[in-house]
């Protein structure tokens, strides 16, 4: 809605140079016209900025394909309302800390946008951790707006950094278990090729070299006896 309102001034901003043109022959209205290209521009900044992935699968059930599109939807707005708190967060540590989460968070989006099917998978991450994220740092802000010493306002503050210094881990072990059941799935499938390849003669597995003989410790110790005897032999 803002986008078509912004578009509708930028119309606008060119409309009234070319009616001046068309009316009395000459361009005016420079102001005009630089103002609609910066709309244009900035229009063009905020899109570009803003993670607008779309989840595309059919699973032959509208009940299960509405339950993933809102899951999904959830996850993208939740990415893109901690991107906009981070902007505000003036701690560098906790900016530092959320960077690192959205960009684990990021991965994990594209990932469920390409693997659709498992998006049910996803779920803990996004009704939890990622809520909680985005909880916890409005929480830490409004703190942060109070613009008070406290102890308690401290307190609570340096509990909402270290608890999200954790957040990262936990993004982490929520997409390698949804990464986990798809190697599960590549590692039956290619166990069943290695099958098929082997029943039609072809060798999958590299062959088996036999590792050489190693010496005997006997047959060391008796060369080295030998070895002193010839040079005490010498000696005398």
């Amino acid at each position: 809605m803002v986008n078509i309102f912004l578009y509708l001034i930028a119309i606008i901003c060119f409309a009234v140079p070319s009616y001046n043109w068309f009316a009395t022959g000459h361009l005016s209205g420079t102001f005009s016209l630089v103002f609609g290209v910066f709309i244009l521009y900035w229009i063009h900044r905020r899109n570009k900025k803003k993670f607008k992935p779309e989840l595309e699968f059919s699973s032959g059930n509208e009940e299960v394909d509405k339950l993933n599109d809102e899951l999904f939807s959830k996850a993208v707005d939740d990415f893109n309302a901690i991107e906009k708190e981070m902007k505000h967060v003036d701690d560098d540590e906790l900016r530092k800390q959320l960077r690192k989460m959205q960009g684990i968070a990021k991965n994990f989006l594209t990932y469920l946008q390409q693997h659709p099917e498992r998006m049910s998978l996803a779920r803990r991450f996004v009704d939890y951790y990622q809520d909680r994220a985005l909880l916890l740092v409005r929480k830490y802000q409004e703190l942060e707006k109070t613009g008070l010493e406290a102890q308690e306002v401290q307190q609570s503050k340096w509990e909402i950094k270290q608890l999200l210094d954790k957040f990262d881990e936990a993004y982490e072990d929520q997409f390698s278990k949804v990464l986990n059941a798809q190697l599960m799935d590549l590692d039956a499938e290619m166990k069943v090729m290695k099958q098929n390849m082997a029943a039609d003669g072809i060798q999958t597995e590299p062959p088996k070299v036999e590792p050489q003989a190693k010496r005997s410790d006997d047959l060391v110790g008796t060369i080295i006896d030998l070895a002193d005897q010839f040079l005490n032999t010498k000696r005398k």
